[in-house]
């Protein structure tokens, strides 16, 4: 969806056209689900926090004021879901999930010769979806935007509410405590 597109649909829909946020929906939906899916942990919690998120914009559209983009602001909105989410489930933890998540596109290696490649990549993406797990809540965050969204520094930094340096110090620890905990799977033979 092009800019002026999308900019004209969020004028209809602050005006009240449930049709124009509905392919606003429609437009941004698959790309909230995916960030939706390595926050919450599960397609459960996939689909409620993408529902969630989908209704506070509703709600809160007529606050956007378009400094960012509107897939910012949307990704902004999951990621406050999914922890409050996570903060429901878990009293007194701070944790978004990643567990059967497909992560392992972030490591960076030559795939494992032969037959057991698939083996060996589903162990892998299984492993280090376990020792993502374990990184603090706002480095996992932070990787997920940026790893695996694409999504720019400048980007999560808004989305985090937080400096791009800090952003980029948090995708950074991420990496090196991943490659900490994972260090030995990782060795070549």
């Amino acid at each position: 969806m092009d800019e002026l597109t999308e900019h004209q649909l969020i004028e209809r829909s602050k005006k009240g056209d449930p049709e124009a946020f509905g392919q606003l929906m429609e437009a941004h939906q698959e790309r909230v689900y995916g960030l939706a899916c390595r926050l919450a942990g599960d397609a459960e919690g996939a689909d409620a926090v993408t529902q969630d998120t989908f209704v506070q914009a509703y709600r809160s559209l007529r606050q956007f004021k378009g400094r960012s983009r509107f897939m910012t602001w949307l990704y902004a909105i999951a990621v406050r879901k999914a922890v409050d989410r996570r903060s429901e489930e878990r009293p007194g933890r701070d944790v978004i999930g990643l567990a059967d998540q497909d992560v392992s596109a972030d490591v960076r290696r030559a795939p494992a010769p032969g037959p057991f490649a698939a083996l060996h990549e589903k162990e892998l993406a299984g492993l280090l979806g376990d020792a993502m797990m374990k990184l603090p809540s706002d480095q996992r965050a932070a990787l997920a935007l940026v790893a695996q969204e694409g999504l720019s520094y400048r980007d999560a930094a808004q989305i985090l509410s937080c400096p791009e340096g800090t952003v980029a110090w948090r995708v950074w620890n991420a990496r090196r405590l991943l490659r900490d905990m994972l260090g030995d799977y990782l060795q070549p033979e």
